[in-house]
């Protein structure tokens, strides 16, 4: 793994505080597709909640590089689409080198609330 590849991804959302319980299966369940894709590929996958009672949550995660990510995305789709639990997204943050494909992605999918900041000093 090249320390200059590695992606590191932080969002800051809320979820229905009805939807919790759900939610935390669902974690569950996305936290063993990526035990399943190691650690070489998924070097970190955490999510925060602030209070039980809010829904706020923080997510961190940190991948190889755009390939880990990728592949990832598309492991996790089936999942996200079986629970279906709405999520206000109020931040999403890429750091890292990204080819402007999968920029546009992100882009589209999450308009202002996302930033991404490409150079690592």
């Amino acid at each position: 793994m090249e320390a200059n590849k590695v992606l590191r991804l932080t969002a800051k959302a809320r979820i229905d505080p009805a939807d919790r319980l759900r939610f935390i299966q669902m974690t569950g369940e996305l936290k063993a597709i990526v035990a399943d894709e190691g650690p070489a590929q998924v070097l970190s996958y955490d999510c925060y909640l602030k209070d039980p009672h809010t829904g706020e949550c923080f997510i961190t995660e940190a991948y190889a590089d755009e390939a880990a990510l990728l592949s990832h995305l598309k492991l996790i789709a089936p999942i996200s689409a079986k629970y279906q639990i709405p999520m206000e997204i109020s931040r999403f943050e890429l750091c890292g080198e990204l080819a402007e494909t999968t920029l546009a992605l992100f882009r589209d999918t999450y308009g202002d609330m996302f930033e991404h900041y490409r150079f690592r000093i």
